[in-house]
């Protein structure tokens, strides 16, 4: 043994520039895969749901891989009044790098259907009545706005009357080259002012067999999308959990937005939920991140302080993970209770620099 040791220290001593660079590669491609899964998680991808890859050729910007187990809900909030339009992408290309695209010709089919929640049964079921306003229908379509990367026309098609879906059987991305087709969801004004929204978009994009046997690492994508009236932005940051149903899931996101500059407390209960090290990795490098210490006597409570700028970015996704994978969080132990934001400062201006 003695010996064995004495021949691997003579090796060490005889390459140590080789043997140093294929451990910091190791280092490095550990960094770097952390670091890449958390970029193809935060914001727009969720960690609820398996998600596209880097192999991913069929993508979208508010859609995710589909789950049976759990389709991804992406709860939107604004501050203006009126009716709410968003642009929902299909791409063939993958959304963190579109150099990475589909070789080969993709066509699926795009349907949206105006859905509701149904908490006795934990699902979201289709409309069954044309929702109103008053004494007028609520406004909700769908409409296509471009086809591989080219602006169209198209009319609205209406999701509060007849069978409230409507579908688009035919649709193709050129291969070869990053495609997108582009889609618009619209949600009436009287939906948009609800503190807590009740109706809800539900879109799926299936492509079909023969695109999925030319293209390897496509799958279905699918989301809830709903929207909400958000605080004004006079009232600085505030943060909560995208995940506003009772569905029990592996990971939630916590979604941190406002204006302004400051700092604001992200704090959670750490024997129950661990925060995704990348998040920290991507903002406390440059002192992003103040402080690690237990939240207010709370036992196994910690807080990370993130320093806030509206000028550089309006929006955060931290990502939490539970710890103990058969414990579970629904009715009143929703995680709400063990996850939060709080404590806002307003950053001061120095009256010298004004």
């Amino acid at each position: 043994m003695k010996d064995r040791m004495m021949r691997i220290h003579k090796r060490i001593m005889k390459y140590p520039v080789t043997i140093w660079m294929i451990a910091s590669v190791a280092a490095f491609s550990a960094v770097y895969i952390g670091f890449a899964a958390y970029n193809g998680t935060a914001d727009v991808k969720r960690v609820i749901s398996t998600q596209a890859t880097s192999t991913t050729v069929f993508s979208s910007n508010y859609l995710d891989v589909f789950s049976n187990a759990a389709i991804s809900v992406n709860n939107l909030r604004t501050t203006t009044e009126g009716d709410f339009v968003v642009s929902i992408t299909v791409c063939n290309y993958d959304q963190m790098n579109f150099k990475s695209y589909a070789k080969g010709l993709i066509q699926y089919e795009l349907k949206a259907e105006l859905v509701e929640y149904d908490s006795a049964t934990d699902t979201y079921t289709p409309v069954t009545s044309v929702q109103m306003d008053d004494t007028r229908a609520k406004r909700f379509y769908i409409r296509k706005i471009a086809d591989d990367n080219l602006p169209v026309n198209e009319a609205e098609q209406n999701l509060n009357t007849g069978t409230f879906t409507h579908s688009y059987d035919s649709e193709t991305l050129t291969g070869g080259v990053p495609n997108k087709d582009s889609f618009e969801i619209c949600f009436d004004a009287a939906e948009v002012a609800k503190d807590v929204p009740t109706l809800f978009i539900r879109v799926t994009a299936t492509p079909t067999p023969e695109s999925q046997q030319l293209n390897s690492g496509i799958s279905t994508l699918a989301s809830i999308i709903s929207i909400s009236q958000g605080r004004s932005v006079e009232m600085g940051w505030h943060g909560g959990l995208q995940e506003s149903n009772s569905r029990d899931y592996d990971g939630y996101n916590l979604v941190i937005e406002g204006s302004g500059a400051g700092t604001i407390d992200i704090c959670w209960d750490d024997s129950r939920f661990a925060m995704n090290p990348a998040f920290v990795t991507l903002y406390g490098g440059s002192g992003g991140i103040l402080s690690d210490p237990a939240d207010d006597g709370r036992p196994g409570w910690k807080k990370r302080t993130l320093t806030v700028n509206s000028m550089a970015d309006n929006r955060y996704v931290v990502q939490f993970y539970k710890k103990t994978a058969d414990v579970h969080y629904t009715g009143a132990e929703f995680p709400s209770k063990y996850i939060e934001c709080k404590n806002y400062i307003a950053a001061v201006v120095d009256e010298a620099e004004t």
